[in-house]
């Protein structure tokens, strides 16, 4: 199965906060296996989120990359049969909160789909969001 890797690393300020995430993914094409977003971060890894260390900032890495798929099919590209594999999920105690894991994850997705130019990431009052550029 072809595999193609996608990254984003959040290390931003805005309204007087920093911002850090930052995301590994692999995208691939395969009839067999589970289509949308996989959780494959090595459990081993001290290094990463865990799910069972931080609950909260692993299930917004997963809602970031569906988010990323959703965006990037409402953009006319048949993501149908596509799976995105989290491979590692970064964070640091103080920067990091749901908002900024969630707008990392779907702009590495974007980056995997070669579409990083067409999403920016921003903040406001309910935290950091990554979106369609505006026209």
């Amino acid at each position: 199965m072809d595999r193609r890797p996608g990254a984003f690393r959040l290390l931003r300020q805005a309204a007087g906060r920093t911002g850090f995430a930052e995301v590994r993914v692999e995208i691939g094409w395969n009839g067999v296996v589970q289509r949308g977003v996989v959780w494959e971060v090595d459990p081993l890894d001290d290094t990463a989120v865990q799910p069972e260390r931080q609950p909260e900032l692993a299930k917004a890495a997963v809602e970031g990359a569906t988010l990323g798929l959703g965006i990037i099919a409402g953009m006319g590209l048949d993501v149908a049969a596509c799976t995105v594999h989290l491979r590692w999920v970064g964070m640091n105690v103080v920067d990091t909160e749901a908002t900024a894991m969630r707008a990392a994850a779907c702009a590495a997705t974007a980056d995997a789909f070669d579409l990083l130019d067409r999403f920016e990431i921003s903040r406001d009052a309910q935290g950091w969001r990554c979106e369609p550029t505006r026209q």
